[in-house]
């Protein structure tokens, strides 16, 4: 498939950046396993006089925060350097020259750059997940690991697509570095079990800004407590997402005036 082709190409372009700036991704590296241990630390305070708090256990909780660690690192990997860039080509006129491509506008967009060093938060968080979840008994059934890997793709999805919406304003609007923050500041919430939450914050949290489909759902999967409904819904939400974030770009670019224009 040739879109699968050129995102290749992307990533061997990225895969040249990298080896170029060798200790950029080393850094990288020992920040994200900073940054871990950190969180697990904060976690194990929170821990100290008491075994669960709202029903999950240190253990559990640390898996969690694992999954929230290789989240973070895809969505650097491919997301950010993306959906933060985007205004940029509208400003300077670059955009101009993604919609005259032959290839998909959004896919160009969304795909052009990646950030090889953040795969070092996945590798760190996957670490944090086995040791955490040997821990917390968990049982790796083909099942389980199936059904954690569906949520976070769904999770991931549905990050993108409210990141998305929200960067297709720079077509009307010209600064959107407060919406990036926001989405960064809100993504903060996914280090933490939904049950931490009550109301109207968790209902937001699973349906408006999704963040427990990338941790709390497939953490329960591997647990073996996730209700079965999550998956569907889940899968659903993803895929009207991508619809109606496609909608409204289509709609953007057909109101889109030159920047040389």
């Amino acid at each position: 498939m040739w879109y699968l082709k050129l995102w290749r190409r992307f990533v061997i372009l990225g895969l040249a950046r990298t080896v170029e700036y060798r200790l950029n991704f080393l850094f990288s590296l020992i920040t994200g396993l900073a940054e871990l241990a950190l969180a697990v630390l904060a976690f194990v305070i929170m821990f100290r006089y008491t075994n669960r708090v709202s029903g999950w256990s240190l253990a559990e909780v640390l898996m969690l925060a694992g999954l929230y660690k290789v989240a973070e690192g895809l969505i650097g990997f491919q997301i950010a350097p993306n959906m933060l860039a985007i205004s940029g080509y509208i400003r300077t006129g670059e955009m101009d020259f993604i919609l005259l491509s032959p290839v998909s506008s959004r896919f160009l967009v969304s795909t052009r750059t990646v950030a090889l060093p953040a795969l070092a938060d996945v590798l760190a968080g996957l670490i944090l997940i086995v040791y955490a979840g040997d821990r917390a008994n968990v049982q790796w059934t083909i099942v389980g690991l199936a059904e954690a890997a569906t949520l976070l793709l769904c999770g991931l999805i549905l990050l993108y697509s409210v990141w998305f919406f929200t960067v297709t304003f720079a077509f009307w609007l010209v600064q959107l570095e407060s919406l990036d923050t926001m989405f960064y500041s809100l993504f903060e919430t996914a280090r933490y079990p939904i049950s931490f939450f009550k109301g109207l914050v968790r209902a937001v949290l699973i349906f408006g800004f999704p963040v427990a489909f990338v941790t709390t759902f497939p953490a329960q999967a591997l647990l073996g407590t996730l209700q079965a409904a999550w998956l569907p819904v889940g899968a659903v939400m993803a895929l009207l997402a991508l619809w109606g974030t496609q909608r409204f770009w289509a709609h953007a670019v057909r109101h889109y005036s030159s920047a040389s224009s």
